[in-house]
């Protein structure tokens, strides 16, 4: 069961844990989403109360909840020498983390899992040289969180682009259990020309799910992500978990649960547009 709440034009779902077994939560509520900012927008925190105590007590549940995650047989398997994800990452040489979408890690265990997740990814699998930065966003974080968050390594934007946020240099995205109009809208702002794709790994949401979902309802949610549908040809997708099961812990199901590595194959002849004009007549 998914609830959702409105924060500064972006709908974020928070999604509850599921049983091995149960229906995968993935990709649609009951609620339209709200629309994203066409441009970007400035932004604060809805609470912008920064008490020292506080900010201290998030760095060290997040320090917890990092070395829980590096301690785990999911992690463990992703820093493997002949893992094909850390290939695949290294090919990228990706030099950019932004976290996108993460949730109240002081409020949900799992975001703060999912935060631990992308610190961990920035320090052993991003390059290892002190230009590689990383950054996270989400509208529902307070003042606090954003201190937090510093304090961890991560800078915070001061405004909201509604992830349509073009990648300047090899940037690994890590969206954990968005909404589609999110990974539509990244895939917009990075789909020209289309060999700009190239620079893009996207772990989150599985686009081959999402394809399934627009076949099963042509007026939902993921068939209005036109940029998705069309992307979803060109993308070598992987499971996270390649074995297809998560650390036996409800909260690593919750937090790393239907969440797929996205790495775009894509040639400087690609005709993209013309690939989205066709997926999005698919769907009417």
């Amino acid at each position: 069961m998914a609830a959702s709440t409105a924060a500064g034009d972006w709908t974020v779902v928070r999604r509850r844990g599921r049983r091995r077994g149960d229906a995968p939560v993935t990709g649609s509520h009951s609620d339209a989403p709200s629309p994203l900012p066409v441009s970007p927008i400035p932004w604060s925190p809805s609470d912008p109360s920064v008490d020292p105590a506080r900010v201290s007590r998030l760095v060290d549940r997040a320090r917890a909840a990092i070395s829980r995650v590096a301690a785990s047989r999911l992690y463990g398997r992703l820093l493997l020498p002949d893992s094909p994800i850390r290939r695949r990452l290294a090919l990228l040489g990706p030099t950019r983390l932004s976290l996108l979408g993460v949730g109240s890690f002081d409020q949900s265990p799992s975001s703060r899992l999912q935060l631990a997740l992308a610190a961990l990814l920035r320090r052993d699998l991003l390059l290892p040289n002190s230009s590689a930065t990383a950054d996270l966003f989400d509208p529902v974080l307070s003042a606090a969180e954003c201190a937090a968050a510093r304090a961890l390594g991560f800078s915070v934007p001061d405004i909201n682009d509604g992830c349509r946020r073009r990648a300047d240099e090899p940037t690994l995205f890590y969206m954990p259990h968005c909404e589609a109009s999110l990974y539509d809208a990244l895939l917009a702002a990075n789909s020209e020309p289309p060999s700009q794709l190239r620079r893009v790994c996207v772990l989150g949401n599985s686009f081959r799910r999402y394809a399934i979902q627009a076949e099963e309802n042509r007026s939902g949610p993921a068939a209005k992500a036109k940029h998705v549908l069309a992307a979803e040809r060109l993308v070598l997708e992987e499971r996270f978990d390649e074995t297809g099961g998560v650390d036996d812990d409800d909260v690593f199901v919750r937090a790393f649960n239907e969440t797929s590595w996205h790495f775009f194959e894509v040639v400087d002849d690609v005709d993209l547009t013309a690939a989205i004009t066709t997926t999005a007549g698919g769907w009417r």
